[in-house]
């Protein structure tokens, strides 16, 4: 045991100016897990196919036992766990993260992109309406890539149409990704433990004057995600359908149209961008251009540090201001995307464009 506690005092000190919303990461870590766990059981009881696929969705909830608390835990979940990313991925850009850990941060955007495909994909599993319009709206942007877009798009239908083929492909998706993100987490925390966290002062202590993480730190990490745990309660236990859509209640018909087609809550800003933007190649370059820009943050932010020479401090009153306009413009943006679904108007489009060209303009000033 003397061992043991040597050992951990050794590898997992860290410094003592860590906030709690240092927590975050900690709160999306234990999210996966709930997801692995429900995920494997619900895949035990589904059937991957266009006949089958809405239907045992339906008998796990009605047939198999604390089946529909598992699916709501499992839908609910993905909810939860984006919201613990984005905040996790806001206090790295508040506190200017990505600018002295690069590689840290290069690996968590890398994290949070196969997040998005494993949602994506798990959302369209469901097969009601929404799900199979989700996978003809989606899938139907990599026509835009000049001579091979058709083909990819026939390579991802595993056809010219959206058919049981396509479930079960999305299924083997669903079911991988999940694997390659708990390897990029563990790379994540292998280039995290490497450089070690430096808190909201940026100081690197040295390692006499750190704290041991356990039991101090791992206990606070404990406590905080009771915060995710009781929000994914209430809506598990009380409010199910909070974060779905009546049209995922119909199974899919490829000959009716919803009325209504908007992604889940996680997607909208990326959605209105692609809806405020009429020319769709023209969208499918300013999405790429984002992330993009997301992935080469930390590199981009080290130069800029340097050029203006003023280091890391000198750099974070901008960084602050930067995430606070990029978040008002996407949180517009997300309330545009769905009042345009509401009531198509050129006027909500000519906003959207308009406060997009603004925020860019501020934030490259």
């Amino acid at each position: 045991m003397m061992v043991l506690h040597s050992r951990l005092w050794r590898s997992y000190s860290t410094t003592g100016l860590l906030t709690p919303m240092y927590s975050l990461g900690f709160c999306a870590g234990m999210c996966l897990g709930l997801q692995l766990t429900t995920g494997f059981v619900l895949a035990c009881w589904y059937q991957p196919s266009a006949e089958m696929a809405f239907k045992s969705v339906d008998a796990i909830q009605r047939e198999l036992d604390a089946g529909c608390m598992l699916r709501s835990l499992h839908g609910n979940g993905a909810s939860v766990f984006f919201m613990c990313v984005y905040a996790h991925m806001i206090r790295c850009l508040l506190h200017g993260s990505p600018v002295s850990r690069v590689s840290v941060w290069t690996v968590g955007v890398l994290i949070w992109l196969f997040l998005c495909g494993a949602c994506f994909t798990g959302y369209s599993l469901v097969y009601g309406q929404m799900s199979l319009w989700a996978i003809v709206v989606i899938c139907s942007l990599v026509t835009a890539v000049p001579v091979v877009g058709v083909k990819i798009l026939e390579l991802l239908w595993g056809g010219t149409v959206v058919s049981g083929v396509t479930v079960n492909r999305f299924f083997g998706i669903h079911f991988i990704l999940p694997l390659a993100l708990v390897c990029l987490v563990m790379v994540h925390l292998i280039l995290l433990h490497l450089v070690n966290s430096t808190g909201e002062c940026g100081l690197v202590l040295p390692r006499s004057d750190r704290v041991n993480f356990y039991p101090l730190l791992l206990g606070r990490d404990v406590a905080i995600v009771c915060i995710p745990a009781v929000i994914l309660g209430a809506c598990a236990f009380w409010d199910q359908d909070r974060f779905g859509h009546p049209d995922n209640y119909v199974m899919a018909n490829p000959l009716v149209t919803p009325a209504f087609i908007a992604p889940e809550w996680y997607f909208l800003p990326f959605y209105g961008v692609i809806r405020a933007i009429p020319h769709k190649v023209l969208g499918i370059v300013v999405m790429a251009v984002l992330l993009v820009c997301l992935v080469s943050y930390g590199v981009s932010g080290v130069r800029y540090s340097y050029w203006i020479g003023g280091g890391f401090s000198g750099v974070s009153i901008s960084l602050r201001y930067s995430v606070f306009v990029w978040l008002l413009d996407v949180c517009v943006l997300s309330y545009v995307c769905l009042e345009v679904n509401h009531a198509e108007s050129l006027y909500w489009l000519l906003v959207a464009s308009t406060l997009g060209l603004w925020c860019s303009e501020i934030s490259s000033n």
